[in-house]
């Protein structure tokens, strides 16, 4: 057994050289004792740990979980650093009132500040440079076939309106611009707004008049509508009076490279800037967040390890006392039937027959032990607490006091304490049962929402055919 201790060591030994941490082991060297957790942290390696070598596997631990932390953290500053000079690129804001046009029109979230102190944001579209005769004739007809579609906003149809229309004085994405004319403006306001207090019951008919001009081109749309919508608030009308003014601008400077912005609007001069984006900040923030979930995930998982092996030693625990019970009972002392026990799993261990059971190598530690000079019953205390299972210290109380005291009931006792275990293994079994039910039911909950879905949708579409 000492050979295969020996042999157990130097293999953990030359694994831990195949896997150096330089840098991050020293940081966590430095910052030793300084870890929140830390004594919750060794006591579950102390107990997870076969060799014993708590400091070096300590020492590992807070390196991997360091190293782990301090990439999630240069990834994230790496993402934070681009985006951050990414967004310096982007900006199209020259000389605080120009802006670059390109090849399809956008739109530019700015922020426009006053004399007297206020800030506004506003959304301000870009359209590309003019169209020749041609395009701009065909780019009317076409937009002609679109205008119910553009104007309706949230009504149904013209002939229902229930809601503001949409009188746009610009089309977006192109260059066109439109004016409105009203066979009567009983009903209606420019805007596109209702003057609910003409209204009728009946309701009122109207025909609008679009003028389209586009590139010094013009194309006329008409339509009949029946109205019944709100009027605009102020806060609309406010929208409405800075679009306009940004209309104007645009119309002024449609045929230079920089398309230019209103210094002023309803007599107060304006200046314009852009937004700054905050997603630099969120991904610096998301960072800083996954590094701290990091930092308690690892030891929570550390916990999971440590209840893992409890509830193994739980289970081999019947079966380790129903051996010393059979070798005791063909006149082994206790001392060889616990060798015996030891090398049939080392055995098993080697050949690959076994994997690894904490409680068994715990008995192996106590034959080393042994081995070394230390007394039986010492060795048999020092089992019971490494293995803090109540269990597993009722066996080690039973050990001693057979060594001490000479008790010769040993053998029915252990009997009667195997009968016990295996009734404690049924309860294990059946609480890892529960558990395990206890799991599934939110996914069976979540496939009888779909199977009610798959019931419920086609026979609502039938019903409402």
């Amino acid at each position: 057994m000492k050979k295969t201790g020996k042999k157990e060591d130097g293999g953990e030994k030359k694994s831990e050289k195949r896997k150096p941490f330089p840098i991050t082991g020293r940081i966590a060297h430095r910052l030793q004792g300084k870890y929140p957790g830390r004594a919750e942290v060794e006591e579950h390696l102390r107990l997870l740990c076969t060799d014993r070598n708590i400091r070096e596997r300590v020492e590992r631990y807070y390196a991997e979980k360091t190293g782990l932390m301090l990439k999630i953290l240069a990834g994230g500053l790496a993402v934070s650093l681009v985006l951050i000079l990414t967004a310096g690129n982007d900006a199209v804001l020259t000389g605080g009132y120009f802006l670059q046009r390109k090849e399809k029109a956008y739109i530019r979230e700015l922020t426009m500040s006053t004399e007297e102190g206020t800030e506004e944001a506003v959304s301000v579209e870009i359209v590309p440079r003019r169209l020749t005769e041609a395009e701009s004739r065909e780019l009317l007809e076409q937009t002609k076939t679109q205008m119910e579609g553009l104007i309706i906003g949230e009504n149904p149809s013209l002939e229902e309106v229930r809601s503001d229309l949409n009188l746009i004085q610009e089309i977006e994405g192109t260059p066109i611009t439109v004016e409105w004319e009203f066979d009567n403006y009983e009903s209606l306001n420019l805007d596109g707004s209702l003057r609910l207090e003409n209204l009728k019951t009946e309701g009122s008919l109207t025909v609008l008049t679009a003028r389209l001009h586009c590139e010094g081109e013009e194309a006329v749309y008409q339509a009949a509508v029946r109205t019944y919508p709100p009027l605009l608030t102020e806060e609309e009308r406010r929208q409405q009076t800075i679009e306009e003014a940004i209309a104007v601008s645009q119309e002024e400077s449609s045929q230079e490279e920089l398309q230019s912005l209103p210094e002023k609007i309803d007599g107060q001069t304006v200046s314009w800037e852009e937004k700054v984006s905050s997603t630099p900040l969120a991904a610096l923030l998301l960072t800083l967040l996954s590094a701290a979930a990091v930092y308690a995930a690892k030891d929570r998982e550390l916990g999971q390890e440590v209840r893992a092996r409890d509830r193994q030693m739980q289970r081999d625990y019947a079966r380790i006392v129903s051996k010393l019970v059979l070798l005791m009972g063909a006149g082994t002392a206790v001392r060889n039937a616990w060798e015996m026990i030891v090398r049939d799993y080392q055995k098993k261990r080697e050949s690959g027959q076994e994997g690894l059971r904490y409680a068994y190598e715990e008995m192996a530690l106590a034959c080393h032990e042994m081995q070394n000079g230390v007394a039986e019953t010492k060795a048999y205390e020092n089992f019971g607490v490494r293995c803090r299972l109540p269990c597993y210290l009722k066996l080690s109380a039973l050990l001693e006091q057979n060594l001490r005291k000479g008790s010769k009931g040993l053998s029915q006792i252990l009997n009667a304490e195997v009968t016990e275990a295996f009734e404690q293994r049924k309860e294990c079994a059946l609480s890892q049962g529960e558990e395990t039910s206890t799991r599934l039911l939110f996914p069976m909950v979540m496939m009888l929402a779909v199977v009610m879905l798959l019931i419920l949708v086609p026979a609502a579409m039938s019903m409402q055919m």
